[in-house]
């Protein structure tokens, strides 16, 4: 999958640092870029993500949320 969907949640779970959601609030280019915020397990905005999906998907070991 190299596209995103507005709502699209995402985990990634690290043994040291905790486990971190990612959700998409925004697409363009068809679901090929986006934006994803980033929080912890206690619901804190870490950071952002703005880019192409397949980035995205890349950086890490990101595991979509079905």
């Amino acid at each position: 999958m190299k596209r995103f969907s507005v709502g699209q949640k995402w985990i990634i779970a690290d043994p040291v640092l905790g486990t971190f959601f990612g959700e998409v609030i925004y697409i363009s280019d068809e679901g090929q870029s986006g934006t994803v915020v980033i929080t912890d397990d206690q619901d804190n905005i870490l950071d952002t993500f703005t880019g192409n999906a397949a980035d995205f998907q890349a950086s890490g070991e990101w595991q979509l949320v079905e």
